[in-house]
């Protein structure tokens, strides 16, 4: 009967947001359109640009026959790659109290629905989610039930006792552990899970990959939305997170951490971590090393913004020593370009829906301002990158475990066709693409589209056309 009931739940949202059947073809032409590739700092004039099911086939500035293809008229618009967020929680969709006190999985579940419809609407056609039990989300989209982006889930955040992950109240732990057998709602539900010593952090690695992880997210250090974890703090053992790292490769992907400091990030590199989550309180020397490594830093740098202290989720209390860092660090985008570091978009979307979505567009705007570097980079470049053609570089890294049936954050024969036609050239105008200075002060971004997106394109389907 719940089955029943959740499923009757999809298909109304679904519908009651006026999104109706994608549009299909046996292939689409875009013809006459400005192409961003997402790799080189300019537009290719007057391409055109054929699909063929889910892949780019030709680009090309001459003129080609289509024989049966929707033609599309892109009258010098920009062609660009689907946008990719690199760091998000789908399934943390309201507010912490809410989740821990009054909700359960079920409610997580159906307000997915909602949550990954924003985010395609938004231009995002894949999100590389790193917490959370996304998995059924997941299957529903693949399987055409509800409209969503290409989803990379980590399943639950592994975190050791005291860390990043640990949600328990101090009642919850006691005085002693092996005699409490309480657990937080993001223990219960899936979020996160706590596992000390390697027997438990293999088999919490393990857990994930057989669910359907992508890639595994650990907690690595301390952070700033957690209660008992200060941000300077080391967070498992050599030998624990090697272990999950060589448990990762076992199955051809990857382990990304939740980390910040010179200590505990140098530690994840001699296991061979790839992905930083965060990272922006590192020397240049650690910046320097994880480049030479070939590792990614996948920072939210809103965390660096006077915005911050408008976050629900910050705990008061944290809020001086973050603003200590945020003045000791605030250089920190032009150290990691400096060092050719490969960074990614995170919009580290998690909590209220509507002040999620709307961080992640002050997240597109704040991004110009951290890596302009006085005028020494193109920062609409840069995080135009990072949010194509970078991104998915990272996503690729989990090898078999990624389903895409091409190269995402390009346009390029051979590419996934994630493709958005966009009025204007974000090059010159992030706002093109979503890019917003405000945050609480603008409407719900679900009442709010971004006009200048006219054609939403994942896997080859047009999933919005106002052309």
């Amino acid at each position: 009967m719940k089955n029943t009931v959740a499923l009757f739940m999809v298909t109304l949202l679904w519908f009651s947001n006026g999104i109706s059947a994608a549009e299909e073809s046996s292939g689409v032409l875009f013809r006459n359109v400005n192409v961003f590739d997402g790799k080189n700092n300019k537009l290719h004039p007057k391409m055109n640009v054929l699909i063929e099911g889910n892949i780019i086939k030709v680009v090309s500035q001459a003129a080609m026959p289509a024989p049966g293809a929707t033609v599309i008229e892109g009258d010098g618009r920009t062609l660009m790659p689907g946008l990719i967020d690199g760091h998000a929680h789908i399934m943390i969709n309201a507010d912490y109290n809410d989740v821990e006190r009054n909700m359960d999985a079920y409610d997580l579940g159906i307000r997915s629905i909602r949550v990954v419809e924003n985010f395609l609407m938004d231009g995002f056609t894949s999100v590389r989610d790193m917490g959370g039990p996304l998995f059924a989300t997941k299957r529903a989209v693949d399987g055409g039930l509800f409209p969503g982006p290409r989803l990379y889930p980590s399943g639950a955040f592994i975190s050791q006792t005291s860390g990043h992950g640990d949600f328990r109240d101090r009642a919850d732990a006691g005085m002693n552990p092996e005699s409490s057998g309480d657990v937080s709602n993001f223990t219960r539900f899936g979020i996160g899970t706590i596992a000390d010593g390697v027997p438990e952090v293999l088999k919490a690695t393990r857990t994930n990959l057989r669910n359907g992880a992508t890639q595994i997210k650990i907690m690595a250090g301390g952070g700033g939305s957690s209660r008992f974890d200060p941000i300077d703090t080391t967070q498992y053992s050599t030998e624990e997170i090697c272990a999950m790292v060589e448990a990762a490769k076992d199955w051809g992907t990857y382990v990304g951490a939740h980390i910040f400091t010179d200590r505990a990030i140098n530690r994840a590199l001699d296991c061979g971590v790839k992905a930083f989550e965060h990272g922006f309180f590192a020397s240049e020397k650690t910046y320097q090393r994880i480049a030479k490594e070939g590792a990614y830093v996948v920072p939210q740098t809103w965390g660096l913004s006077p915005e911050l202290e408008n976050n629900p989720l910050m705990p008061p209390a944290k809020i001086p020593l973050v603003k200590q860092l945020q003045e000791k660090y605030g250089n920190v985008g032009c150290e990691m370009l400096d060092a050719g570091v490969k960074v990614v978009f995170a919009s580290d979307w998690v909590g209220v829906i509507e002040d999620a979505d709307r961080s992640r567009r002050f997240e597109i705007y704040w991004r110009t301002q951290m890596f302009d570097c006085n005028g020494r980079y193109d920062a609409n470049f840069e995080v135009l990158k990072q949010l194509t053609s970078v991104a998915g570089e990272l996503i690729a890294e989990s090898g078999p475990r990624n389903d895409a049936p091409g190269k995402l954050g390009v346009v390029e024969v051979g590419a996934a066709a994630d493709l958005l036609l966009v009025d204007g050239n974000p090059l010159k105008d992030i706002s093109v693409i979503g890019g917003r200075k405000t945050w609480f002060s603008q409407p719900a971004p679900s009442a709010h589209p971004i006009h200048t997106l006219r054609i939403i394109m994942k896997d080859g389907v047009i999933y919005k056309n106002t052309l």
